[in-house]
């Protein structure tokens, strides 16, 4: 799970004990938007964007000192 902006949670794709994919969705106050065909690019777009902001901050740390 993590953030998506303006309050929004994602939650990726996961297996339920049955073994059954669950797709994964949005959710913001209860209200869930269910992302049928485009979870697993968002998951991925998000894993980008961590990996770029932690290689950014670590770039910006090293030239400060």
């Amino acid at each position: 799970m993590c953030s998506a902006g303006d309050n929004w949670l994602f939650v990726p794709d996961r297996t339920n004990p049955a073994g059954d994919l669950e797709s994964g969705y949005l959710v913001k106050n209860g209200e869930r938007v269910v992302l049928t065909h485009c979870s697993r690019q968002l998951a991925e777009l998000f894993r980008i964007l961590r990996r770029l902001e932690f290689e950014f901050s670590t770039r910006l740390q090293r030239s400060e000192e």
